[in-house]
């Protein structure tokens, strides 16, 4: 047995690194709201749950990191991220603490 072989290829085919969706910016409109951190992922279920988006400050000084439900998240053509959460919403947000994580 392959390590792919229960892997669906068109699955596969429409799916991204992660580590090349961290540091993508996501969008409300043409509005810059925040840029993806890091991802989490469900182990119980192997499902990914949520980005951590660094939002608000400017170029990182002031900045908060908020969990946002991969469902608020779509991708667009050529890879574009977007949300229909505006930033006043996203800087509102209560902020995400990694050290919660076990």
């Amino acid at each position: 047995m392959t390590p792919t072989a229960g892997i669906d290829q068109a699955a596969l085919a429409g799916s991204a690194r992660a580590s090349k969706l961290i540091g993508s910016k996501v969008y409300h409109g043409d509005i810059s709201v925040g840029q993806i951190e890091d991802v989490l992922v469900d182990l119980n279920q192997a499902n990914l749950i949520a980005v951590i988006l660094s939002v608000g400050g400017f170029l990182g000084v002031g900045d908060k990191l908020v969990a946002v439900p991969v469902t608020q998240i779509k991708v667009g053509p050529e890879a574009k991220f977007t949300t229909d959460l505006t930033r006043e919403q996203m800087t509102a947000a209560p902020a995400f603490d990694f050290g919660k994580l076990q």
